[in-house]
């Protein structure tokens, strides 16, 4: 979809190479082998590639907002934003790497590092009824011998904004899910995108012209 903004990353066919990146991260799945079955690594590693991806974007801007925590602790969360220069913020002292400094305490550190996470990052990671109830693999980690070899190879792991831009990331997720999905249970599967773009040419094919006009709303049938 061309434009007076240019290319629709979303329609662009032109390849964007992840392998690197992906094969990396899936020879981190490979440790879970034994603890985990091969449908069940996503439980650790989509958690695991959401932290690293959070702790590299708020990198440069972590120590102040440590510090503006230890001045005020009672900082507003959305002036906190700003300092972050993110819609989320860790006010925990901890990083992946650091966290590997204190083995027998990795467990322990590692909650209080999440827990350090902003309120609306918390909801996804811990909560075990809306988010991905992270804690729970934590422990299943560390009582398995797993957890620091796992967050060693994390804190290892590239997914820096400034030179992973969100297209990109966005490939390496999906093909992640692809490969989770391959062993996935019945119903539960990676829809292609091939497929996906199908899908959206038909919903704008030609005769769908009024919907875009203000404040349609549209209902689709989804028979899957």
């Amino acid at each position: 979809m061309v434009g007076d903004i240019g290319i629709d990353a979303m329609w662009d066919d032109a390849p964007v190479d992840v392998s690197t990146e992906v094969n990396f991260i899936w020879s981190i799945a490979n440790k879970l082998r034994g603890t985990y079955q091969s449908d069940k690594y996503k439980d650790v590693i989509i958690p695991m590639v959401i932290i690293r991806r959070f702790e590299c974007a708020l990198a440069p801007t972590k120590q102040a907002v440590v510090d503006k925590y230890s001045e005020n602790p009672h900082f507003p969360p959305k002036a906190m934003y700003r300092i972050s220069g993110f819609q989320f913020y860790n006010i925990s002292k901890y990083d992946l790497a650091e966290l590997c400094n204190e083995s027998e305490l990795l467990a322990e550190n590692f909650k209080n590092y999440i827990s350090g996470f902003s309120p609306n990052v918390r909801e996804i990671l811990i909560s075990a009824e809306k988010g991905l109830d992270f804690f729970k693999q934590i422990d299943k980690m560390d009582k398995n011998n797993r957890l620091l070899s796992v967050v060693k190879a994390f804190s290892e792991l590239d997914l820096d904004p400034r030179t992973i831009d969100n297209v990109k990331m966005g490939y390496i997720f999906e093909e992640l899910i692809r490969k989770f999905s391959e062993n996935a249970e019945a119903g539960d599967h990676y829809t292609g995108r091939d497929i996906i773009k199908l899908m959206v040419n038909i919903l704008l094919a030609e005769g769908c012209d009024d919907i875009y006009d203000p404040g349609k709303v549209i209902t689709i049938l989804d028979q899957a």
